[in-house]
């Protein structure tokens, strides 16, 4: 099989420099950067990293407009290869349609206006862009978000602690930055580690940045997003080592070890529970989330099939009836459904879960069938899906921003290697510049 020992592949012949055709199958360096520039500021928008800044929605609009401007100007035969997926125009279609069922349209479409330009900005630019030039897009966003972050701390007291947010209306630590919350944040830092532990060139930068995504998940005291960064790690080195076998016998043998170990650590998890969540310092109720899919369940039971419209419910700006029978029952004013599953079908409902699920199950299928022929392509969508997955158990990182990574991830899979790993505008006579 194909090492992952680089952190990006080549389509060009090994000892040949990749000729550079501006007007063929390149983007050039113009629309490149436009592109890439959509993916970073797309993502920090959509992601939540400056949503406690509270800043106008029409930043998603300046998101998108650099990768309209690439495909203003880019090569027709690019723009001919570019992907259509779709279950990613089903997951957004249902998101905007909802606006036509919600409880709360004022919170819907305020929410949607927000973040649907951003998230289509970073949806056409993976589908535009090459592996390595989104890749370093990629880099340049968590590059951002920690900087963002940093500053945020070093400089407002307030990003350091929840004022008033807790379920007693008490003031409770976290550092969560610009971020609303130390469970927005904590995500983002969470796609931060397989990203830089595949795309970031090597060198003492790369642990450095590595070591400041750890110390602010350690800052943020939050559970779920400690777990799931160990998760990351634990699952890149396993597909690395797993994408490394050379002898299929070996990749099985391997697989099926692993997977009985699995099962054996979610069986002494589980008969564990009462210990490891008092050494996390929460409770058997993980600090009342239990009560929250209760309600929410119930909630999800009233309207099944079409849900309660994106963000329909949990807004504290326009509190429907749904919204505080749920407050009501849960004892205090819950953000969100903590669940992945629960809060798809709270918003969208069973058939906006089943589009989103098909979206889902074949970006990861495609992510684990391209091991062998783009193993950083496929060991970091893997990797990045599983550690989100494990934070959906308590978080709500399935919609939102979030389907904008997901969709971008199923359009670099959808293009042929051939395309994807095109030669970068850097390779070519610009470089000396770059």
């Amino acid at each position: 099989m194909v090492a992952a020992s680089k952190p990006h592949e080549s389509a060009a012949p090994v000892g040949r420099r990749p000729k550079f055709d501006p007007q063929g199958h390149q983007l050039g360096p113009l629309a490149t950067i436009a592109s890439q520039l959509s993916v970073v500021v797309g993502l920090l928008w959509s992601l939540g990293v400056v949503a406690g800044l509270f800043l106008p929605p029409s930043i998603g609009l300046i998101a998108v407009m650099p990768v309209l401007g690439a495909f203003a100007i880019a090569p027709r035969s690019v723009i001919m290869q570019f992907p259509v997926s779709f279950s990613i125009l089903g997951v957004f279609s249902i998101s905007v349609a909802s606006v036509l069922w919600t409880l709360d349209p004022t919170s819907t479409v305020l929410t949607l206006r927000g973040l649907i330009p951003a998230m289509i900005a970073v949806v056409l630019a993976a589908g535009l862009l090459g592996m390595r030039d989104f890749a370093d897009a990629m880099v340049w966003a968590v590059w951002a978000g920690i900087a963002v972050t940093v500053v945020a701390l070093i400089l407002v007291p307030s990003t350091r602690i929840h004022v008033g947010g807790g379920p007693s209306g008490d003031d409770y630590a976290g550092w969560h930055g610009f971020f609303t919350h130390k469970n927005n944040m904590s995500p983002f830092f969470v796609l931060g580690i397989p990203t830089i532990l595949t795309f970031q060139k090597s060198g003492i930068f790369k642990w450095c940045v590595l070591a400041v995504m750890g110390v602010l998940l350690i800052g943020s005291t939050s559970a779920t997003g400690i777990s799931a960064g160990f998760f990351a790690v634990v699952a890149w080195l396993w597909l690395r080592v797993y994408q490394g076998q050379e002898d299929a016998r070996n990749s099985t043998l391997l697989f099926s070890m692993s997977l009985v170990g699995a099962i054996g650590v979610v069986g002494v998890t589980l008969s564990s529970i009462a210990t490891i969540t008092s050494a996390y310092g929460k409770d058997t109720t993980f600090s009342g989330r239990t009560e929250i899919w209760e309600a929410s369940w119930a909630a999800i039971l009233n309207r099944p099939l079409f849900g309660h419209g994106f963000a329909g419910v949990f807004s504290v700006e326009s509190v429907t009836p749904t919204t505080a029978a749920i407050w009501r029952q849960v004892g205090f004013n819950a953000s969100h459904a903590h669940n992945g599953v629960l809060d798809i079908l709270i918003q969208i409902g069973v058939i906006g879960f089943v589009v989103w699920a098909v979206l889902w199950v074949s970006t990861i299928r495609a992510a684990w069938q391209v091991l062998t022929t783009m193993p950083a392509l496929g060991i970091w969508v893997v990797s990045v899906m599983a550690s989100n997955f494990v934070m959906a158990l308590s978080e709500d990182v399935f919609l939102g921003g979030w389907v904008a990574m997901l969709a971008a991830m199923k359009m670099m899979l959808m293009r042929r290697p051939e395309v994807i790993l095109r030669p970068s505008y850097r390779d070519g006579p610009i470089a000396r510049w770059v």
